[in-house]
């Protein structure tokens, strides 16, 4: 008994002298990172000193229990420099944080190593060069975010390889082209993308709801085209869709405004036609509804207005006829409603004086009669008119 106690302190002595020479490899690591900063303006890294604490007193450090490196979150420090390859040599760690800074150069190819991170979070700051491939060996990822910086290229067809645990990509406002990968379908768990603000060309890939879980698209601002709306009304789940400046034709995808959770619907800048259709049951979750600068025909329909929880319906520049609801007065939401440029014509109705919290109506070249009704004057922010 007495030889398994004393075994058993020998193997606790070994794993605690481990433990703490590896914590003094990793301060040194991250030592080598500092010295990779060229301008630190805000001193973020001053606590970083080679006989500091490094999970005590090294500013954006997290150690998990063991004493490793667990997190590095040194967001909106506007650090520059570049990306200390060093980091590869972090075992444990699971969260790079660097968004908000001025890093420069591209992801260090060692950081293939970095088997154990969940999170790589690099937005908003001057990388460049093509999206490192070596991203679709971390098989580990759930959140990667190299958005707002100056990446090139085309998304590589690997990214999507091993992505059973992801659940949100964000490349969105670099310089990507190409199309989006056919093999993000792949993606089970992925509740999100945001690609929007690059040129990537092509359609949404086919049965792209088939992800079981798929809550945002994001594409706004590309050459993206094709007809969409009935492959986007399988997305049952979704809160947010915005396909917003692209080519798309056809039909938009209206029934997705009866979707129990959409938030928020852009379309806008497209081509699409035809008429919006009766919205039965709009969803009580819907605040962002922008059609606007298409080719839509038809009457506002009624079913609109019965998206009670909408802060914002922006028809405008499309080819619209008919009247304006009566019941739009009874959106009680509603801050701003843009239906100019359209071939709408009646009268103003008189309910929109109710709009308590309307900040702009913009109703200009429209085919209207009669004058503004004097209750507007209770729309006390109206800031446009």
């Amino acid at each position: 008994m007495r030889k398994v106690h004393l075994f058993l302190v020998l193997v606790h002595f070994i794993y605690i002298s481990t433990s703490r020479s590896d914590s003094i490899s990793e301060r040194d690591i991250l030592l080598q990172f500092k010295g990779s900063i060229s301008d630190d303006p805000y001193n973020s890294l001053a606590s970083w000193v080679s006989d500091g604490d490094l999970c005590n007193s090294f500013n954006g450090i997290t150690c998990n229990p063991q004493g490793f490196v667990d997190k590095i979150v040194l967001w909106n420090t506007s650090l520059a420099g570049t990306l200390a390859p060093g980091l590869s040599n972090l075992k444990f760690i699971r969260v790079l944080n660097l968004f908000g800074n001025r890093f420069t150069g591209n992801l260090p190819l060692d950081y293939f190593k970095l088997q154990t991170l969940w999170t790589i979070n690099v937005s908003s700051n001057a990388l460049s060069g093509p999206i490192p491939e070596f991203i679709s060996e971390l098989s580990s990822l759930r959140f990667l975010d190299l958005s707002k910086n100056g990446f090139t290229g085309e998304i590589p067809v690997s990214l999507f390889k091993f992505c059973d645990k992801t659940k949100f990509v964000s490349l969105a406002h670099n310089n990507i082209f190409g199309s989006i990968p056919a093999s993000i379908v792949n993606c089970n768990n992925l509740v999100g993308f945001d690609f929007s603000y690059n040129n990537l060309k092509g359609v949404l890939p086919l049965r792209i709801c088939d992800i079981p879980v798929l809550e945002y698209i994001s594409v706004r601002n590309n050459l993206l085209s094709g007809d969409v709306s009935e492959e986007i009304q399988k997305c049952q789940r979704l809160i947010l869709v915005d396909l917003g400046s692209n080519l798309f034709h056809g039909l938009a995808p209206f029934a997705v405004l009866t979707f129990k959770n959409i938030t928020y619907f852009n379309v806008s800048w497209n081509r699409f036609g035809g008429e919006i259709g009766e919205i039965v049951d709009c969803s009580e979750s819907l605040e962002f509804l922008d059609a606007s600068s298409n080719e839509l025909t038809g009457r506002i329909p009624t079913g609109v207005m019965g998206c009670k929880s909408l802060k914002l319906l922006d028809l405008e520049s499309n080819k619209l006829n008919g009247s304006i609801p009566g019941s739009i007065g009874k959106m009680e939401s509603l801050s701003v409603i843009r239906l100019g440029n359209n071939s709408i014509d009646g009268v103003i109705p008189r309910d929109i004086g109710s709009l308590e919290f309307l900040q702009v109506l913009n109703l200009h070249n429209l085919n209207l009669i009669g004058e503004v009704p004097e209750d507007i004057s209770n729309c006390r922010v109206l800031l446009e008119l």
